[in-house]
Parts: C-alpha cells; structure tokens; sequence
C-alpha cells in the first residue's frame, strides 16, 4: 500500500509566479521567464572556458499593473537580444475611484 500523499494547496497557475510565459532569443542567447501578472525575468546564456553552458544571474525585466498575453524573442541579428512581450496594463484601484 503506496504511503498517503497530502493533496496540493495551490492548483492552477499563480499569477506572480515566473514560469507561465518562456520566450527564447531566436539564436539562443537568452530566455525570458515571466509570470502571468508584473514579473518577467531574463536569463543571459554563456559559455565557460571548457564549452560548456553556464546560464548569468536573471536580470529583471518587471512592470506593475499589467497582465501578459504571450511573449516572443525577435530576431535582431547579432546584436544585444530584444523580447517582446503582448500586454493589457491594468488601473490602479485609487485611480478608478478618483474617476468614478
């Protein structure tokens, strides 16, 4: 008898969380990461000294009130990669009421 397994807290996508989004740089220089809401994170791709690959410290890419669509990595040929990302930018609360 398999031993009991407790049932998870969280089910869905948490919309904080990086992970739901995953756009690569089309010669696979970068990834970005993003959440459903605010969060994106972008990762640099390297190589060490035997050729191996190393991945650098994520660099944030984070913008408040808005809710992402898709992301993509665009092809700008051997220049710094560049993400594009579709986006619905929210209100602020306070602000919605100010107009109300």
């Amino acid at each position: 008898m398999p031993p009991p397994q407790p049932p998870p807290r969280h089910k869905g996508c948490r919309r904080g969380t990086p992970g739901q989004y995953l756009a690569s740089d089309p010669k696979g220089r970068a990834v970005m990461i993003s959440a459903v809401e605010k969060r994106k994170l972008v990762y640099v791709m390297n190589r060490d000294a035997a050729g191996r690959p190393t991945i650098a410290s994520p660099l944030e890419a984070h913008r408040s009130r808005t809710i992402v669509i898709a992301n993509v990595g665009l092809d700008n040929g051997y220049d710094n990669p560049i993400f594009a990302s579709l986006e619905y930018q929210y209100p602020d609360a306070e602000e919605e009421e100010e107009d109300a």
